[in-house]
């Protein structure tokens, strides 16, 4: 069984090699290392969801974006008014957003940190941005922090893969080149979004994504927008219905009035 130290480790590791520049120079791998990248031409939705919710809840705020990546949505946070500070546990990521923050103007301030044990004072941030990331974490580590860091009337926007569709787990088995074993294994389910209410009185949440996932052998056709775009409204009537909700592929969930 895996150390704390040893699991992130690992994730520190594989994912600074998915953000090396260097992986351009080797077009083989770097095809095969992003191959998943096609799905998300159809993520059109939860996509527009958090730019939309960070953009309205962004201006005069001081904002965190956790596990942060090379920083894009911490450049969308500073571009629409926040004080923005970005943590992640990849060096390489870090140095990634530091250096487009600088090109850009920006401001946004970048450091390496662990997201589960996190160095800032209670009660820091206003809005906290959680993009696909909840599944490299231990949930009892990550949720109470994040309550901690948060002011009692901020929130946090997470966005989050669903594992309860079994075609989408089988093909996160059958491809073990595209992430880690624990992330494989840790892909949120309903449960691990419940828990959170230990530390939130507030949750509110949004599915996205099933039936559109069949426009994706189109994304390279003219036929690819229209079809999406029909595909979308079937989602919107699949993924209104309980039964079927979670069965997406995603879910963006807003938690606030920490506890």
């Amino acid at each position: 069984m895996q150390t704390i130290e040893e699991r992130k480790l690992i994730e520190a590791e594989f994912h600074d090699k998915l953000r090396d520049p260097a992986l351009r120079d080797n077009p083989e791998l770097h095809a095969k290392l992003t191959s998943n990248k096609k799905w998300y031409k159809i993520a059109k939705q939860s996509r527009e969801f958090t730019e939309t919710y960070l953009r309205q809840h962004s201006r005069g705020s001081h904002a965190l974006d956790f596990a942060c990546g090379d920083g894009y949505y911490s450049m969308l946070m500073a571009e629409s008014g926040a004080d923005v500070t970005g943590i992640d546990i990849s060096e390489t990521s870090v140095g990634n957003a530091e250096r487009e923050s600088a090109r850009r103007g920006l401001g946004a301030r970048f450091q390496v940190m662990d997201c589960e044990a996190m160095t800032f004072p209670d009660r820091t941030f206003d809005l906290i941005n959680v993009n696909g990331v909840l599944h490299h974490m231990d949930l009892s580590r990550a949720y109470p922090e994040l309550a901690r860091v948060l002011k009692p009337a901020g929130s946090v926007l997470y966005v989050e893969a669903l594992a309860h569709n079994p075609v989408f787990q089988t093909y996160r088995r059958l491809t073990p080149h595209l992430r880690t074993e624990f992330e494989t294994e840790h892909i949120l389910r309903r449960q691990d979004i419940l828990a959170a209410r230990r530390y939130f009185n507030r949750i509110e949440w949004r599915f996205f994504h099933l039936a559109s996932l069949a426009a994706v052998p189109l994304r390279n056709s003219r036929v690819f927008e229209p079809a999406l775009s029909l595909l979308e409204k079937v989602d919107s009537a699949l993924l209104s219905v309980s039964p079927f909700r979670w069965w997406a592929w995603q879910i963006g969930f807003v938690l606030s009035d920490p506890r």
